[in-house]
């Protein structure tokens, strides 16, 4: 009888550890919780924002474009129930392992805006996007990016956004 409710106990006790009950113990970091680096047209879009988890869900709200040496990538979010965009934009041609720093707020830049605030890159806060995958006969272009952002002066304030472990994995309109 105490072996039977030895067992029972240590049984107990494993399926009590094994277990959150609740707590949130295996809860996804907020890195975790970003689309997968996929080389494969999945249409993805993610981010963190200033450590925050950034995720485009619907491929609605994606846009990748790379017409006469211009790539422009963005995606929009209600991003703490405020919409929000994060676009990228570089004016050259692009190839497969090629990096492009952003760092101006013409091009090539990065940009984050919601509906009452624009932030864009500069020669002080700058980031850089690198393009991992590109196909030019199946439109596939994958890559990853991050940046640092300044307010523009209408915005009355001087945050910094920071932009990192930036993803996409997107079919483009050639």
């Amino acid at each position: 009888m105490k072996t039977l409710l030895t067992i029972v106990l240590f049984i107990s006790l494993g399926l009590c550890i094994s277990c959150d009950l609740g707590l949130g113990i295996n809860e996804p970091t907020e890195l975790e919780k970003l689309p997968p680096l996929t080389t494969s047209g999945e249409n993805t879009f993610g981010c963190l924002v200033n450590g925050e988890a950034y995720i485009v869900t619907s491929a609605y709200n994606l846009v990748a474009m790379y017409q006469q040496g211009v790539l422009f990538i963005g995606g929009e979010n209600n991003f703490k129930e405020i919409s929000t965009h994060i676009s990228l934009l570089v004016e050259d041609r692009i190839a497969e392992g090629e990096a492009f720093v952003l760092n101006t707020d013409t091009s090539p830049k990065g940009e984050y805006y919601t509906q009452s605030c624009f932030y864009s890159t500069s020669s002080k806060y700058s980031g850089r996007i690198e393009i991992a995958y590109f196909d030019t006969k199946g439109h596939i272009i994958s890559g990853t990016f991050e940046f640092m952002a300044t307010a523009n002066d209408a915005c009355g304030n001087d945050e910094i956004m920071n932009i990192s472990d930036g993803r996409f994995d997107m079919q483009y309109i050639p």
